[in-house]
């Protein structure tokens, strides 16, 4: 009988072990993504995948500072982030639907408003 609670000792262990093993990937992978309190507007982060500072915008922003890089639009409307400030065309521009998230636009965000954004000018 000894034996065999040896046994079931070793049997148990092994399984919490692996069940930890099991359960860390998954809040991993919970883990990035992003956190954005439930409103009708844009959440933005200064850092590349949802890190830094937070910051909720609601209007058009001709200046935003510090930049913002990922983002989670829950608006109505399709939001564009400029690279430049005052909605200037002619740095990279990236557009994000409603609904979309944006882990990194790839550049530094320094002005964003609502509607499509506008490439001919």
């Amino acid at each position: 009988m000894k034996r065999f609670m040896q046994k079931m000792g070793m049997f148990s262990a092994v399984a919490v072990v692996g069940l930890g093993t099991a359960v860390l990937p998954a809040a991993a992978a919970h883990a990035a993504e992003p956190v954005c309190p439930l409103v009708v507007g844009v959440c933005t982060w200064t850092e590349p995948g949802f890190g830094g500072d937070l910051r909720i915008l609601f209007d058009d922003e001709p200046a935003i500072a510090p930049p913002t890089q990922s983002a989670r639009n829950q608006d109505f409307d399709t939001w564009c982030f400029y690279e430049r400030p005052f909605y200037d065309n002619q740095g990279q521009m990236r557009e994000v639907n409603r609904g979309e998230t944006v882990n990194d636009f790839g550049f530094s965000a320094h002005s964003a408003k609502r509607g499509q954004c506008d490439y001919d000018s």
